[in-house]
């Protein structure tokens, strides 16, 4: 495994920083990418950043894709065909400190 400079919560919120509005499954891959040099192979790697329920999701970053149609669970909500992630002030700040580390300037 390389030497990472960055946690993987780090890695996120400075990717999504960089290129906002992409989907989960986008920010995953660029996530699995950097932590072992290849692409998901399975869909339910690490996604636990960026669960309904993810402890980050909220207050880090929020998917801002409109909820065009009902999801299929118990309850009656509504989802969208592909998400569209942004940070909040507190995932903008936490990828600044993450670029920071690295040397970068955002």
């Amino acid at each position: 495994m390389p030497n990472l400079k960055l946690t993987g919560i780090e890695y996120l919120c400075l990717k999504m920083a960089t290129t906002p509005g992409k989907s989960g499954r986008w920010y995953l891959n660029e996530l699995h990418k950097y932590k072992f040099a290849k692409p998901i192979t399975a869909t339910s790697w690490n996604a636990l950043y960026l669960a309904p329920s993810g402890k980050y999701r909220g207050i880090l970053f929020n998917d801002l894709s409109p909820k065009s149609r009902p999801s299929h669970g118990v309850f009656t909500t509504h989802c969208s065909k592909v998400g569209s992630y942004h940070l909040t002030p507190a995932g903008h700040k936490k990828a600044q400190i993450a670029a920071q580390k690295i040397g970068l300037d955002i």
